[in-house]
């Protein structure tokens, strides 16, 4: 009973100050709309860089006269290392000759020109750089490429972001946290008379406080809800157009996206019921 009164209470509050109430739903409705796409694309371009990175290989271009078995022996000891693989001369040209059929007339007229090649790949993809300068120092290795440019630059672009979004998202959360809090003095200040007769009569905080704590809930929880539709979708507008253009790049399962909206649910009634609160635990006081 106690809690269908506080959840009463809580409806009529938020009807009898109807313009600080939407203030406070739009508010919430944009900080967790933004927060929970950013979130979306930021764990979809985390996946991104996994599957590049599991798709990472480094090639060792060898001189002609080099110890083959003596630089595969070597590389197989390293720990950054999962497998290596020796493709000689003759089948980068066999595999060159099925890519482009026509110079299959040409192998009889020329040389081979291709090197013996090392193809790498890692167990521990970040070490790239390290493991490419390592093979270059090698004996025998005239040359050494790798994929890891594009990688690096994905990892600093995600740092950045990851950074900004923290800093957004402290913003935007601070910025709900106090809109909640100043809808809820306003209610606070309109029934001061009934909480001091309340009080009065022996009632516990908790009582008193319980109708504004639901109405910093309430607004914050729908907000949520609709945020994380609306910007579900968008997600998903955006996703769809992207894998239509780049059909190979991964993109998150509708259980992750349940997942990040769980989570910004589980935020929203923190920021409401906490802001609520904070708000009206002075006036609570007997």
């Amino acid at each position: 009973m106690k809690g269908v009164y506080a959840l009463a209470q809580a409806l009529r509050q938020l009807l009898r100050h109807p313009t600080a109430s939407l203030a406070t739903f739009f508010t919430a409705l944009l900080s967790f709309a933004l927060l929970h796409l950013m979130g979306l694309l930021l764990w979809n371009l985390d996946r991104v860089v996994e599957s590049l990175e599991r798709g990472l290989e480094v090639a060792a271009f060898l001189k002609d006269k080099a110890d083959t078995e003596a630089i595969l022996g070597e590389v197989q000891t390293w720990a950054e290392v999962r497998s290596v693989r020796l493709v000689t001369k003759e089948e980068a040209l066999a595999e060159l000759i099925l890519d482009y059929p026509y110079l299959a007339q040409a192998k009889e007229l020329v040389e081979n020109p291709l090197p013996d090649t090392l193809r790498l790949t890692l167990a521990q993809p970040q070490a790239v750089r390290e493991v490419a300068q390592r093979l270059k120092a090698l004996p025998g290795v005239e040359e050494v490429e790798y994929g890891g440019e594009l990688t690096e630059r994905l990892l600093s672009v995600l740092a950045g972001f990851r950074l900004g979004m923290a800093v957004l998202g402290l913003l935007l959360l601070l910025n709900t946290l106090f809109s909640v809090m100043g809808t809820i003095r306003l209610s606070v200040e309109s029934r001061k008379e009934a909480i001091a007769v309340m009080l009065l009569v022996g009632a516990r905080r908790f009582f008193v406080q319980a109708p504004f704590i639901w109405e910093g809930v309430l607004l914050t929880s729908s907000a949520a809800l609709l945020a994380a539709l609306l910007s579900g979708l968008a997600y998903r507008f955006l996703a769809g157009g992207v894998q239509g253009l780049l059909p190979f790049l991964p993109v998150l399962a509708q259980k992750d996206v349940l997942r990040l909206s769980f989570g910004v649910l589980l935020l929203a009634l923190f920021l409401g019921g906490g802001g609520a609160f904070f708000a009206s635990r002075a006036h609570a006081r007997a």
